[in-house]
């Protein structure tokens, strides 16, 4: 079920009073239950896909941990295989379909089987990621199996991250499923607060952003630079509230029940590079990336490259390249069979190459015109640099395909005249888009900035919790209220749900 649901809204505080009754050898089955529950709103038929999914995997946890040599090695390659097969079959089928039906055209072959595209399972890409992040772990001796099956289900399923996230590694989830939770003030205000918090930018500020972003893609041929340029901007936005709010959501939900996830989102349009966005960005996502795909293929290639330098360039350079291009080409990948979502990992992949690449040479340039890389000036540049080419990058991942982010591209720079930009606006009125929604818009935006930039120095909840209590209630009130006047209509899906 959505978090945007009256389902849910029933749903949770029911889950939360039994949890709380229930003793704690009981705690872990109720919230197994739930989260099957939770899932079969969805899908039941996946739901039983999931758990015999997961069977097969707690087999090979304990016995990848129990064997050695060559069978041990065979049992984690087959797993590695069987679960990376699973999530293509069903992410992928379709896109390599039309590739063999092409392939057979150019051949002059008949191709006999049927176009099927299987609906991908909701959540599966995370689940996924979390089965192999536990059975690495267990390769690498990091973590001991789970010996309960029911704990590594609940550990695998649970409800507050199973649809997108955090990806939870094995040893910092599991455990908290074995303590023991007592009803705890701060953690029940805390959760309420950041649930509330994350409902406010998904209702208010993403949900209403979409009404101009969708309109303006919809017809980005006919609309003028201007407007396509705010449509960008907003859409950046517009994902971030969208994302960090479902992560607000899980991570208040969790806490609810004494449990403490990982925190996905810091801040990231306050990056002064594109390095540091990622690594504020989608921060369980990166970190996989980062731990069990770039960094093993570095040390490949360091033990394949065995010169100083390959044409005069430092041999490290090379393999940060190699590497980081095709973990982003994954990255890219893994959003969407489409040519422009590899694109976009691959742009990230060439941005970040140039940042390691010119290193030297960026410190040699601050220090002829002595420019303190830690002063407000110097930092607000980059900021606004990073923002600036992270929305390039946004518009191949808004896009519907390279077709249209090529058109984007090229409308950016026409229709600056008035009579264009009057054209673009009396379109974006037939569509319901007028001066009130641009003033939530613009209002909304504001605070999530304005939030971000107050929390860069204090978390905003610590200065909350600090505040005095008419304060407190004030802000409360005010954000229930904005949800209730300025929320929209309509569909209620989150963005990163298609992935």
């Amino acid at each position: 079920m959505l978090f945007t649901s009256i389902y849910f809204f029933t749903f949770f505080p029911l889950v939360f009073l039994l949890y709380y009754l229930l003793p704690h050898a009981f705690r872990w089955m109720l919230l197994l239950i739930s989260s099957l529950l939770f899932y079969m709103v969805f899908s039941w038929q996946y739901t039983i896909f999931f758990s015999g999914l997961i069977l097969v995997n707690y087999w090979l946890g304990r016995n990848i941990f129990s064997s050695s040599g060559r069978l041990r090695k065979g049992l984690y390659r087959s797993g590695i295989f069987f679960n990376m097969l699973v999530l293509c079959f069903f992410k992928y089928s379709g896109f390599l379909n039309i590739d063999f039906i092409r392939i057979a055209d150019l051949l002059h072959l008949h191709y006999p089987l049927p176009m099927i595209r299987w609906i991908l399972p909701l959540g599966l890409s995370y689940l996924i990621f979390t089965i192999l992040a536990y059975l690495i772990d267990i390769k690498r001796k990091k973590i001991i199996p789970e010996k309960h099956a029911g704990i590594l289900a609940l550990y695998f399923l649970f409800f507050p991250k199973i649809a997108q996230g955090p990806i939870e590694r094995p040893g910092s989830l599991l455990p908290q499923f074995h303590s023991r939770h007592t009803f705890n003030y701060e953690n029940i205000t805390y959760g309420l607060k950041r649930m509330a918090w994350g409902f406010f930018k998904k209702l208010v500020i993403s949900d209403t952003i979409a009404l101009f972003v969708n309109t303006v893609y919809a017809d980005s041929a006919h609309t003028s630079g201007p407007f396509l340029i705010l449509g960008t901007i907003l859409f950046s936005f517009q994902i971030y509230a969208d994302f960090s709010g479902y992560t607000d959501i899980a991570l208040g939900l969790a806490a609810l029940f004494g449990f403490r996830l990982t925190e996905n989102f810091r801040r990231p349009y306050l990056s002064a590079s594109v390095q540091e966005f990622w690594n504020r960005w989608h921060i369980s996502f990166s970190t996989w990336l980062r731990d069990y795909i770039f960094l093993p293929l570095a040390y490949w290639f360091s033990g394949k490259l065995k010169k100083a330098r390959y044409l005069y360039i430092a041999t490290e350079k090379w393999i940060y390249f190699f590497s980081i291009m095709i973990t982003f080409y994954i990255c890219g990948l893994w959003h969407g069979e489409g040519l422009h979502y590899q694109v976009w990992g691959l742009l990230f992949g060439f941005l970040l190459t140039v940042s390691n690449w010119t290193q030297k040479p960026a410190r040699n340039i601050r220090k002829k015109f002595h420019i303190i890389k830690t002063s407000g000036g110097y930092r607000i540049t980059q900021i606004l640099l990073t923002f600036l080419l992270l929305n390039f990058t946004w518009i191949f991942f808004r896009s519907e395909g390279l077709p249209e982010a090529k058109t984007i591209l090229v409308n950016i720079f026409h229709g600056w005249s008035w009579n264009a930009m009057e054209l673009s606006w009396t379109s974006l009125l037939q569509h319901g888009i007028n001066e009130r929604v641009m003033g939530i818009i613009l209002v909304s935006t504001g605070i999530l900035i304005m939030t971000d930039l107050l929390s860069e120095k204090k978390d905003v909840f610590l200065r909350l919790a600090a505040s005095p209590v008419y304060v407190r209630w004030a802000v409360y009130y005010l954000v229930i209220l904005l949800m209730i006047v300025y929320s929209t209509t309509g569909n209620r899906q989150f963005i990163y749900l298609q992935f």
